[in-house]
């Protein structure tokens, strides 16, 4: 009985289907150097990028930042089994989930000598995405800034959030009070009025 039994569960785990992804490319980036996905939704003709960049690394943990359709989000991913990798829908799924879905997978697969490699994979099973991916360090120099290689078209800060800003700095006269008839003083009474 344990015979068939190992037997069985040999035959199923042969035969069991790995995940078959229809884009995929690995990016080696060193700190703050921002890579870009183009994703284009063909049915909409509608240009997405997935833009992403990492910031800190810590033993075996990274801090990266990611981008899309103006959501911006943040990730600790590890070199740890199922927590290196974040993942990201491209379009919803809407009737048959495992059908319909087209989503984008982030893994963080190594670090040494300052530069982070992370593979990124795509999976579209109905063929809806054009996908084209904007290395920095294949891109043309003159069109990249030295400092930190910035792939084109990509502006991180591009909503500025002017609420937390301090307000302009107004000179103000310092105000001197009169005493009024009670012997209170009163904010709001002009000064030196003559009756």
């Amino acid at each position: 009985m344990r015979v068939i039994t190992l037997c069985s569960l040999l035959i199923y785990v042969s035969f069991a289907a790995t995940p078959a992804f229809e884009h995929s490319y690995e990016f080696s980036l060193k700190k703050d150097e921002r890579a870009s996905v183009s994703i284009t939704e063909l049915a909409y003709d509608d240009k997405q990028n997935f833009d992403f960049y990492w910031t800190l690394f810590d033993t075996n943990k990274i801090i990266v930042h990611t981008r899309y359709r103006k959501f911006s989000r943040q990730f600790v991913l590890a070199l740890r089994r199922n927590l290196n990798w974040a993942t990201q829908t491209l379009i919803p799924d809407y009737t048959n989930p495992h059908i319909d879905r087209a989503r984008l997978i982030l893994e963080f697969s190594d670090f040494s000598r300052g530069e982070a490699k992370f593979k990124v994979y795509i999976e579209d099973k109905q063929a809806r995405l054009a996908v084209d991916f904007l290395d920095p360090s294949k891109l043309d120099p003159s069109k990249t800034s030295d400092a930190t290689k910035i792939v084109p078209g990509i502006y991180f800060n591009e909503e500025k959030n002017t609420s937390l800003q301090p307000a302009p700095q107004t000179e103000q006269i310092p105000q001197v009070l009169e005493p009024n008839e009670v012997g209170q003083t009163n904010p709001q009474a002009p000064l030196n009025q003559e009756n």
